[in-house]
């Protein structure tokens, strides 16, 4: 048996060893959590950032906000003040963050839905059900920017797409700084016979590196998210305190009607042709069905505004996966989420029984949708998410692609104050042919805050008519795939264990599938102590291992072991960490990773070492990078991945990135790169204009997008769009290959 296959199992009975029965006790929620009451005013204050209005004197006031970071559960260094009211129509926060040091205060983000976290900056929490599992989450900083959040299951999911009705002014005073927000009771969706909200607050200040929280939060209370998900520690839901007073609220229709007209120019260069015009319009409306349902509806849907995919290279057998960046599937796509955790940023996940990128999309290009339906929200005891989508033919010259319709029902129960049950449908089903499904069931059970364990089971088959609404499916693809997940986050220590079965003829056609006919192992470790000793915050080290085997005869595929015994985040929030890395390839064919270089089949093993840092990103130059050196099959491999950010004002920021592999093998030598140039201006909260240059020197493709937003007025948008891409050949001397300038204008109706 090889070295990393050894270590696999002893890495999965250590930590099934660290069961509830070993110790792992509730976390105590805390002594009382605060409350503070909304007061109902008369005559509305104004947003402009001054809280000298009457309105606000008539408050009460919330303080005392305790530290999450870096001493916990001790006073905040510097005080905030809170302050709500209300109208029938409106609530109004008045937050004042006292500061013994204004000048210092850091404010770089002004664009909308960008990083403000990283800015000394407030996060507003709203559970407006008070079902201690879901809110909004709306954030902002000294330059009034503005990014809002749906956070589901306390932060299993973000929906950072979702964009609120609210507004924000900020200013600086001689004691710190003010924010006034002002969010339509319009913009909500509550309980009006509620007593009460969940309501926190967190306040980040930057230049301290000190997170503070009106409801205090203990740093041993975890918040498990999605990979590469803008979490924090406020959105630990359960552990908030409760807002009173908000009587008499009315629920509105809430119903949005929003038409869009586009126009767009398009030339091929090297063709002597006249440029293509063409110009089309929809709409999207949004009913609030009920307090608790929305109906969102599409017809002719676009995304010419959509920003283009980041290229990636792919020294791997496997798909790569790309991100979904359309705000129609990205809305609520939390609770359409199925399938095992997926834990790594820069890897793909094993499974998604739904994958939004199947619809409307191929091989990265757009597919026209006719319409689309989508139902979410909560009915009874149960979260609900219901999608169905249209697509159009189209004509290739590799063959026609037919109409598809895509269905997705998707159901989840609370159970308890953290666990749930579930179950999803899908359908794919192209014209004229046989109607892909899947169904699924799944479980977490979280019976402490600590320690948790989850579940699914999920199969495939085709209808044998796809025209009608039976369950038939042929024998060659009635397969599935099953796993099981287990958790647990204590103060110091973080372990994860997730297990997988895909069999051969499982296949999710509107879905994600990484590999089929596989066992899966993935367990990790990880030791984080405190020890706040000169510049060192925390040390941790940290242990994991990712492991295929085919399912059928065992047979290892593939397996990566990485242990960083000794990785550092510093006082100044700079982090980094040395990792060894040992893999393993079972290739069963041979495998052509470039252009006339193949690697003859057999089992490879290989090991090297990667280099991990992060800086601050609150600083001037931000830098993140990720070096690797050593074997890789039966030659060598070095890598790099490297991004510089550079925040020059709140108007002004770039980002530069760069990947780089040189591999050298018996076969062969060749190096892959890609490079990308990104700037952003902001020139209001509301108005921006975002650039992005892309370099693939293996394709030798070189493409442009600029992208103009203006937010002309709340739920109305102008977007001007201008892509070009040019062929391979010298800099000076490339030919352009496309070109096209999109226009869209949307303007929000609020009967």
């Amino acid at each position: 048996m090889s070295r990393p296959t050894q270590i696999a199992p002893a890495l999965a009975l250590t930590f099934l060893g660290a069961g509830p029965g070993t110790g792992i006790q509730e976390a105590a929620p805390g002594a009382e959590r605060p409350t503070m009451a909304a007061t109902r005013v008369d005559q509305a204050p104004t947003v402009d950032g001054d809280l000298s209005d009457r309105a606000w004197q008539e408050s009460e006031v919330g303080t005392d906000f305790m530290q999450h970071e870096p001493l916990d559960g001790v006073p905040a260094t510097e005080q905030t003040e809170l302050r709500v009211v209300f109208t029938d129509s409106t609530i109004y926060f008045g937050i004042t963050a006292l500061d013994a040091n204004p000048d210092a205060i850091i404010a770089k983000e002004m664009e909308r839905d960008s990083r403000i976290f990283q800015d000394d900056s407030i996060i507003l929490l709203l559970d407006t059900f008070h079902d201690r599992r879901n809110a909004y989450a709306f954030e902002t900083n000294l330059n009034g920017a503005r990014t809002d959040t749906l956070v589901t299951d306390e932060g299993r999911d973000l929906n950072l797409e979702w964009d609120g009705i609210w507004s924000v002014a900020s200013r600086r005073t001689a004691f710190g700084w003010v924010a006034e927000i002002a969010i339509p009771i319009s913009t909500l969706r509550f309980d009006p016979a509620a007593p009460a909200w969940g309501f926190n607050v967190q306040r980040y200040i930057a230049h301290k590196r000190e997170m503070t929280h009106w409801s205090g939060l203990p740093r041993e209370v975890s918040v498990l998210g999605q990979v590469g998900s803008q979490i924090q520690p406020v959105h630990r839901i359960s552990m908030a305190g409760e807002l009173t007073g908000l009587t008499g609220l009315a629920q509105s229709a809430q119903l949005q009607i929003k038409p869009f007209a586009i126009g767009d120019v398009s030339e091929d260069p090297r063709l002597e042709a006249d440029p293509i015009t063409d110009g089309d319009g929809g709409l999207d409306l949004k009913w609030g069905v009920t307090r608790s349902l929305a109906l969102d509806l599409t017809y002719n849907t676009d995304f010419a505004e959509v920003e283009v995919d980041e290229q990636q290279t792919n020294l791997t057998r496997f798909s790569l996966y790309f991100p979904e960046k359309r705000d129609f599937f990205l809305e609520n796509a939390g609770i359409f989420d199925f399938g095992p955790p997926h834990r790594e940023f820069f890897r793909p996940p094993v499974l998604k029984a739904f994958f939004s990128r199947r619809v409307g999309l191929d091989d990265g290009q757009q597919v026209p949708i006719d319409w689309g339906a989508r139902l979410t929200g909560r009915l009874g005891g149960w979260n609900i998410g219901v999608l169905r989508v249209a697509t159009a033919g189209i004509d290739r010259d590799d063959g026609n692609l037919p109409a598809n319709a895509f269905t997705v029902a998707r159901l989840k129960r609370n159970l308890g104050r953290r666990s749930t049950i579930g179950a999803i449908v899908t359908e794919a089903a192209p014209d004229n042919e046989d109607a892909n499904r899947v169904v699924g069931l799944d479980f977490n059970y979280k019976p402490t805050t600590k320690f948790g364990v989850g579940g699914f089971w999920t199969g495939s088959g085709l209808s044998e008519d796809p025209k009608s609404t039976g369950t038939g499916t042929s024998a060659d693809t009635g397969e599935a795939a099953y796993g099981v997940n287990v958790d647990y986050q204590g103060r110091a220590l973080t372990m994860s264990m997730d297990a997988e079965e895909i069999e051969e003829n499982y296949q999710p056609a509107a879905g994600f599938l990484l590999r089929k006919n596989v066992r899966h192992l993935n367990p990790r470790f990880q030791w984080l102590p405190r020890i706040e000793r000169g510049l060192v915050r925390s040390w941790f080290t940290e242990v994991r291992y990712d492991y295929y085997e085919t399912l059928d005869e065992g047979e290892l595929e593939s397996g990566r072991f990485e242990i960083s015994p000794l990785g550092m985040r510093m006082t100044t929030e700079d982090r980094w960490r040395l990792a060894y890395v040992g893999e393993e390839e079972n290739l069963v064919e041979p495998f052509e990773i470039a252009s006339g270089i193949v690697i003859p089949a057999g089992r490879y093993e290989f090991d090297g070492l990667e280099l991990a840092m992060f800086s601050n990103q609150s600083r001037l130059l931000g830098v993140r990078g990720l070096f690797g050196w050593g074997d890789f099959y039966d030659g060598t491999r070095t890598s790099v991945r490297l991004t510089f950010g550079v925040r020059a004002s709140k108007h002004v920021q770039t980002e530069s990135l760069w990947v780089y592999n040189d591999v050298e093998l018996p076969q062969g030598a060749f190096d892959i790169g890609l490079f990308s140039q990104r700037v952003d201006f902001t020139f209001t909260p509301n108005l921006r204009l975002n650039t992005i240059v892309q370099y693939n020197d293996d394709t030798e493709d070189l493409g442009l997008n600029v992208r103009l937003h203006w937010i002309y007025k709340p739920g109305s948008d102008l977007f001007v769009v201008y892509n070009e891409n040019w062929m391979e050949g010298d800099l000076r001397q490339r030919l352009s290959t496309h070109r096209q300038i999109a226009v869209k204008f949307t303007y929000l109706i609020q009967p």
